[in-house]
């Protein structure tokens, strides 16, 4: 009978660590579920940092841009007017160097605001620098003589167009 209590125990023993090693494995099971979390967040967080950091580095690219256009602008209005005022044409090379220039900016984001004679005048997109007095009663509020183009970059207006306004 000794040895049938011996054998009991003995398995009643086993048992015992059996259980203990099924509980120290769902405990593991259970930390490394919780590391596996706390990767995936980890990995999310990173992932979501470089794109935050991306848009920051292009925002500030377009920020610094966006202030060395702003300067350039009275250059392109000069060739602007140059070629209007001495009838420059296309095979002139100041038409060129203005088109290659001009080419530039655009591919940089610059894009010109189009306004024609007889738009409805708007304080978004228009800078009245002044009003005259007009015959037309359909020219009231609208633009009359357009003074100096104005300019977006990529989607955010740097420069208004000047405009005389008819009242």
């Amino acid at each position: 009978m000794n040895k049938t209590n011996d054998l009991k125990n003995k398995i009643s023993d086993c048992k015992k660590k059996v259980e203990n090693k099924k509980n120290k494995i769902d405990k593991l099971k259970k930390k490394i579920d919780i590391l596996k979390e706390k990767f995936i967040r980890t990995l999310a967080e990173f992932d979501n940092f470089k794109k935050r950091n991306d848009k920051e580095k292009k925002d500030l690219f377009k920020f610094y841009i966006g202030d060395i256009i702003k300067k350039i602008l009275p250059i392109l209005d000069d060739f602007d007017r140059l070629i209007k005022e001495e009838k420059i044409n296309n095979k002139n090379g100041i038409f060129l160097i203005y088109k290659n220039f001009k080419k530039i900016l655009e591919n940089n984001g610059l894009k010109k605001i189009k306004v024609n004679k007889g738009d409805i005048f708007n304080s978004d997109y228009h800078y009245a620098i002044s009003q005259i007095k007009v015959e037309n009663k359909n020219m009231k509020k609208k633009v009359v003589k357009i003074l100096e183009d104005g300019y977006y970059l990529y989607d955010k207006i740097i420069r208004c167009t000047k405009v005389i306004v008819g009242y």
